[in-house]
C-alpha cells in the first residue's frame, strides 16, 4: 500500500474517525478522454494504486452536446452526460447531491485541463482524513500553476485578488479564493453556502463560492506541498480565448463586483475596465476584446445595477461557448 493512503487509514484506524469517502468529480465539455489531461491522469493514479478505489469514487460529468461515443475506459468510474450545459456550478451541485447520497464528505473538484500527477490523490487523501473532524476547515487547495505563474490560490483584499506566494503551509490569516480545480471541498460547507451559484455558471464560479466561505467564517488549509500544473482559457487571448468567451466572462465579473463590492469598490473597478480596454486595444491585433471592455465600461457608467444584472443573467443563459479548437 503506497505510505499516502497506509498514512490516512492509519489517521482513521487511530482516531476512530468515521471512514472516509471522498467523490471526485471532473466536468468535460468538448473534449475527448484522451485529450483531457485529468481524466488521463486519474486513469493513471488508479491503475497505480486501486486501493484509491476503497475511499475515493469518480464522477465525470460531461455537459457536452452530445455524449461521448466510447466511454469504455471508464469503466471503473460513474459517467453522467447533461442534456444541457450546466457550467462547473451546476455540475458540481449535482456531484454534490450524489455525494450526499453516498456518504461522501468531501467533494475533490476537477475540470478537464488539469494535470494530475498519480501521487496527488493519495496526498489529498491524507489531508482530508486529517482534517476530517475540523468542520472550520471548509476546503483544502493546493497550488495551480501555468509555467512560473502562480494561478491559484490568492490573497483577497477588497475583492482584489493577489496570487499567494509560495511556499506557505496552513490556514491563510485572511479571506483566501482559490480555482475550483485541484479543491477538495467539504460538502457540510458548501451546504451552509447553498451550494454554488448557477448564475455563476463557468466564470467566477470558485470566486463566488470562496467568497460565500469567509462570510460564513469558514477557513481554507493551504496544502503548500501540493502541486499541479493547470491551464487557463480565459488567460490566454491569442490561443483558447475567444470574443464570445470573453463576453461571458466580463459580463460575470461585473456581475461578482456588482453583487458583492461595496460603492466604492464598484466605482474602482469601473475605472479599472476603462484601462484595461486600453492596454487591450494595444497588445492584441483582435480589436474585438477591447470593443467588448470598452462596451461594458460604458455599460456600467450609464446602466443601473439593477439593469447590469439583468444584462448579465440573460448572457449567462448564452451556453454555447466556443472550445480552443473551435476558436481556432
Amino acid at each position: 500500500m503506497h505510505s499516502g493512503i497506509a498514512d490516512a487509514a492509519d489517521l482513521v484506524r487511530k482516531s476512530n474517525l468515521p471512514r472516509i469517502r471522498i467523490l471526485v468529480v471532473v466536468v468535460l465539455y468538448k473534449m475527448s478522454l484522451t485529450d483531457s489531461q485529468t481524466i488521463q491522469g486519474l486513469l493513471q493514479a488508479f491503475a497505480r494504486y486501486p486501493e484509491l478505489h476503497d475511499s475515493l469514487s469518480v464522477l465525470i460529468w460531461d455537459n457536452s452536446p452530445t455524449p461521448l461515443k466510447d466511454a469504455e475506459p471508464l469503466s471503473a468510474f460513474t459517467y453522467k452526460h447533461s442534456q444541457e450545459n450546466l457550467g462547473v456550478s451546476g455540475a458540481y451541485n449535482r456531484a454534490m447531491k450524489i455525494a450526499e447520497a453516498t456518504g461522501c464528505q468531501w467533494l475533490l473538484l476537477l475540470d478537464q485541463d488539469t494535470a494530475i500527477p498519480a501521487d496527488f490523490l493519495p496526498q489529498i487523501l491524507k489531508l482530508g482524513c486529517r482534517f476530517l473532524n475540523k468542520s472550520e476547515i471548509a476546503a483544502i487547495v493546493p497550488f495551480l500553476v501555468d509555467g512560473e505563474r502562480i494561478l491559484s490560490p490568492f490573497k483577497v483584499l477588497f475583492k482584489k485578488r493577489t496570487p499567494l506566494d509560495k511556499p506557505f503551509e496552513g490556514v491563510y490569516p485572511g479571506e483566501v479564493s482559490a480555482a475550483n480545480s485541484g479543491t477538495l471541498m467539504r460538502i457540510d460547507a458548501l451546504e451552509q453556502i447553498g451550494g454554488f451559484n448557477e448564475d455563476f455558471w463557468l466564470d467566477f464560479s470558485d470566486v463566488v463560492a470562496f467568497h460565500l466561505l469567509h462570510l460564513h467564517g469558514k477557513q481554507i488549509y493551504i496544502a503548500g506541498d501540493l502541486l499541479l500544473k493547470h491551464k487557463v482559457a480565459v488567460l490566454d487571448f491569442k490561443k483558447s480565448m475567444s470574443p464570445k468567451r470573453y463576453l461571458n466572462f466580463i459580463a460575470a465579473e461585473g456581475a461578482y463586483w456588482d453583487v458583492y463590492g461595496t460603492v466604492t469598490e464598484r466605482a474602482f473597478y469601473t475605472l479599472r475596465i476603462l484601462e484595461r480596454a486600453v492596454r487591450q486595444k494595444r497588445r492584441f491585433e483582435n480589436s474585438a476584446y477591447a470593443k467588448i471592455t470598452l462596451t461594458y465600461f460604458f455599460k456600467r457608467l450609464f446602466l443601473c445595477k439593477k439593469h447590469r444584472l439583468r444584462w448579465w443573467k440573460l448572457q449567462s443563459l448564452q451556453r454555447e461557448i466556443p472550445t480552443a479548437s473551435e476558436h481556432l
